[in-house]
């Protein structure tokens, strides 16, 4: 992908890349491992380098070691599960290492480094909003499941969270209207939210 080939360009040859998946995994590839290719080449698939297997799961965040070592990264689920961890849990010597916990049915939805000041917002099947300050997720372990961000109804579930940096302007579309993102009130963790 244009991603994929954006965060390798800014590698060192010495680095290594991380796959973040929806099904809370971290693949580790060398950049020493790529092959060498002319930019027109359409490239080798990822998961004949890697543990990772574009039938079972999908790419979430792509990054590189040496860009998240020093730096907290937010990890949100599809069950609103929340939590900060450090970026330097994730300089592991293994290919595949479990990224975070996850429940039954659950799976990841957002992987991001993050400062501190941003706030996020999550959205439901249901059309729900609640935007949260970023500095009211507690950091966990990796191995740990997280908090709860949201309060879901029964059989609802987030099919999106935004993360939206100081002053930044984001929106989306609910039935056909456009919805501020940056607009929304900025309430407590584990609140309903408000119907769009």
């Amino acid at each position: 992908s244009d991603v994929y080939k954006r965060q390798v360009l800014t590698c060192k040859n010495t680095d290594k890349i991380c796959i973040f998946t929806n099904k809370g995994q971290m693949h580790l590839l060398k950049v020493l491992d790529l092959p060498f290719g002319k930019f027109r080449d359409k490239g080798t698939p990822i998961d004949n380098l890697s543990n990772y297997n574009s039938s079972e799961e999908n790419f979430v965040y792509i990054t590189n070691l040496g860009a998240i070592c020093n730096h907290k990264l937010i990890f949100g689920t599809k069950m609103a599960m929340l939590k900060i961890v450090d970026g330097s849990e994730f300089d592991v010597a293994k290919r595949t290492t479990a990224a975070t916990k996850l429940t039954d049915g659950d799976e990841v939805l957002l992987v991001h480094p993050v400062a501190g000041n941003e706030t996020i917002v999550m959205q439901s099947e249901r059309d729900f909003f609640l935007r949260i300050a970023v500095d009211s997720i507690p950091e966990k372990k990796k191995g740990a499941v997280g908090v709860r961000g949201m309060r879901l109804a029964d059989g609802d579930a987030l099919t999106a969270i935004h993360l939206l940096g100081e002053g930044e302007s984001v929106q989306t579309e609910v039935k056909g209207k456009s919805v501020m993102l940056n607009r929304l009130h900025v309430a407590g963790r584990d609140t309903k939210g408000t119907k769009k």
